[in-house]
């Protein structure tokens, strides 16, 4: 498939207690391309300096996408990335911002069904995993946690096995605790004919640790009848593609532009 000539405009959104920062290296090879290309940091997380622990709902938290969004010159549609925990923000702007997104990409991304609640089980992670979290109890120990820090020495084994070292110490100086509050119980509710009328390409990570392999992506994201993929994509990489398969994810990515825009 030819790489579109026409230059894009592709915005990225961060999973779970990353930034824009993680980004970085996809970022430079499309803008080096002649694409457009824009990171955003959602609340607490990245630059923004907002304790994680003080983030109040899942609408709060996802306000620096929406705002994006909404300055968007009305000529200028996108295509919407997201990664992980991500997936939840690009599907709540599909519903709201349907006219200015040509394309949405889920990388290992959160893809539930329109009504799906929003909780903390949504981040139970392997219980091998579990044993190297600290949880912080803003609301007190009786309460659920209201932030969650996985431990440097077991997030290289976990998220980046296949990443370049020098990634992962990046990683391990940025990341940050997610925000806990965010899975409050709310649902992200969409429709067929805003949601809908947008292209959906899921990439499967091969070896994700994380979300488990394929077949555990399919059973978790690609189930719903009424939320299909229009499109299913693998990149051969760990949990973090940006980093483990660089150029294989620009690959996907020019393409897709291609096809969709």
């Amino acid at each position: 498939m030819g790489v579109s000539s026409k230059p894009a405009h592709f915005v990225f959104v961060h999973g779970g207690g990353h930034g824009a920062w993680c980004w970085y290296k996809t970022v430079d090879l499309l803008r080096r391309a002649g694409h457009k290309a824009t990171a955003v940091d959602l609340i607490s997380c990245g630059r923004d300096c907002t304790d994680p622990n003080h983030v109040e709902s899942f609408l709060d938290y996802n306000e620096p996408l929406m705002e994006l969004l909404s300055n968007l010159p009305d000529n200028d549609k996108i295509i919407l990335v997201g990664h992980d925990l991500g997936g939840l923000s690009v599907t709540y702007a599909m519903e709201h911002f349907h006219d200015k997104i040509s394309a949405a990409i889920f990388l290992a991304a959160m893809m539930l069904p329109s009504g799906y609640p929003l909780t903390f089980d949504l981040y139970e992670l392997d219980p091998t995993v579990g044993q190297h979290i600290e949880y912080t109890f803003g609301d007190g120990v009786q309460n659920i946690p209201t932030s969650l820090y996985v431990m440097e020495k077991v997030q290289a084994e976990v998220f980046y096995h296949l990443s370049p070292s020098e990634d992962v110490v990046l990683a391990s100086l940025l990341s940050k605790p997610i925000p806990l509050r965010i899975l409050d119980g709310s649902t992200i509710e969409f429709t067929p004919e805003k949601h809908g009328k947008i292209p959906r390409v899921y990439i499967k990570t091969l070896h994700d640790r994380v979300l488990g392999p394929p077949e555990a992506q399919e059973e978790a994201f690609l189930c719903d009848p009424d939320n299909e993929p229009t499109e299913v994509r693998e990149i051969n990489s760990d949990h973090s593609a940006f980093f483990s398969a660089t150029k294989e994810l620009h690959q996907h990515l020019v393409e897709i532009a291609a096809k969709y825009t």
